[in-house]
């Protein structure tokens, strides 16, 4: 049976007080759930939970969820919760069957959940930015201000850490609108200065924004794991027995690295520029493909270039693979896998960008129809369209680039633009405007 994945993106905690309707004394377990015919989770809009990525649903929560979906031959539906303080509410009163959100287990919600055994163990760690004067130990945080989730672990860890240091921490308690991540923007582009996060979060922030440190812990690690209602005994048996066997398994591993290892030892060709006399190790294969589409093959080598540093054998987020990084699924629908030769990829990369740029043809100016083709290929259409959006309703030209649709861009990083009803893709938190400015850039530079 092929099984299919429903996906609501409503941003369903803006329910208000007089929408709600107490259903928490029902008695919803699996055989109910198999009843309505779906298993709906609960969960975050985020870079470990759920996100999605060159038109890819991914997240690691999400891919260990839909992969015991599937075990139980039961269809998955996903609902986006924008407000962490309305999670257990909406999963007691059987909105969801699963919350996924990077929980770290809590004795005193257990008095109103129940936890699914770990998956994941993880330190806290505080987010700061790399400078001269840095947290490198709890001791210094001694009246610095640090920005957390009200009624998080972070808050509750903060509380206990003053005790241990016998210094006072300030502690700036943000409502429930602001995920970790959205914290952890703010620290990257210096709204704030200090916050903190789990280090499997951390470490794929830190890859997204290099000029974040992550490296003072303050916890030891932390279980990980998924909630549940009380009242579901026979769903987290099923899904107990599940985890025990998953996270042993070799398809398990592949997932931590998928999300998190692919970040170490990344190696390629980063100096060939500077030290060789072509432009890559690829020139030739990089000029036969654009050939034949009647494109400057100068813009393959700079996408290949900021894409992989010129390594076959890169691996990326969520398993992009190669020298053009495709993602899984869109390997196969050009066929072309991490096995696959240099050659091969690159043809494939030419025929989907080509692709790409023609479906922009509603963007007349030739320049800025490339960069929305940049900016595709590093984000995923919807994103862009996402940005076109906000651009329309700020005044702003959807079918510039330049000065008005990247702007709109960066603003899907922002939960007060990408909780709008209006958008289809939610956040965005990926580098799409740096990297359509540093690949045109070194292509101009290259012409």
């Amino acid at each position: 049976m092929k099984l299919r994945v429903f996906f609501s993106f409503s941003l369903i905690a803006i329910l208000s007080a007089c929408s709600y309707v107490d259903r928490s004394h029902l008695d919803i377990d699996l055989n109910e759930i198999r009843k309505k015919g779906k298993l709906t989770v609960l969960i975050e809009n985020s870079s470990l939970s759920f996100f999605e990525y060159r038109g890819k649903k991914l997240g690691f929560e999400y891919e260990i969820l839909d992969t015991f979906a599937k075990s139980i031959n039961i269809p998955l539906e996903l609902k986006v919760v924008s407000n962490s303080k309305d999670f257990y509410k909406l999963l007691n009163n059987g909105e969801g069957d699963i919350l996924a959100a990077n929980l770290a287990v809590s004795l005193k919600d257990q008095k109103i959940v129940s936890y699914s055994n770990p998956y994941y163990f993880s330190e806290q760690v505080i987010v700061q930015r790399q400078e001269s004067k840095m947290v490198k130990q709890p001791e210094d945080l001694f009246e610095k201000i640090i920005h957390v989730r009200q009624n998080s672990p972070f808050e509750k860890r903060l509380s206990s850490l003053q005790e241990e240091i016998g210094s006072k921490i300030i502690v700036n308690r943000v409502n429930g609108e602001d995920i970790t991540e959205d914290l952890i923007e703010k620290v990257a582009s210096s709204q704030i200065n200090y916050t903190i996060a789990h280090e499997n979060l951390a470490r794929i922030s830190k890859e997204l924004h290099p000029n974040l440190n992550i490296e003072t812990k303050i916890s030891f690690e932390q279980k990980i794991a998924f909630a549940l209602r009380l009242k579901s005994p026979k769903l987290k048996k099923e899904l107990d027995q599940f985890l025990d066997k998953y996270c042993k398994s070799e398809q398990y591993k592949e997932l931590k690295k998928k999300y998190f290892d692919y970040i170490k030892n990344q190696v390629g060709f980063s100096d060939y520029i500077s030290t060789k006399g072509g432009l890559s190790p690829y020139d030739d294969l990089f000029k036969a493909a654009a050939n034949k589409y009647a494109w400057d093959w100068k813009i393959l080598v700079a996408i290949s270039h900021k894409e992989s540093r010129f390594n076959p054998n890169a691996i990326g987020m969520g398993g992009a693979f190669g020298l053009m990084q495709f993602m899984p699924l869109t390997g196969r629908i050009y066929n072309v896998s991490p096995s696959s030769s240099p050659e091969e990829q690159i043809n494939a990369a030419m025929i989907m960008l080509d692709k790409t740029y023609r479906s922009w043809n509603s963007v007349p100016d030739e320049e800025q129809r490339m960069k929305f083709t940049l900016g595709s290929y590093n984000a995923g259409r919807c994103h862009i369209e996402d940005a076109q959006k906000l651009a329309r309703e700020n005044g702003l030209d959807p079918n510039l680039w330049d000065d008005n649709v990247e702007l709109m861009v960066k603003k899907l990083a922002d939960p007060a633009f990408y909780r709008s009803a209006a958008l289809r893709c939610g956040a965005y938190r990926g580098g799409a405007v740096s990297y359509v400015r540093t690949i045109y850039s070194n292509y101009q530079s290259w012409k």
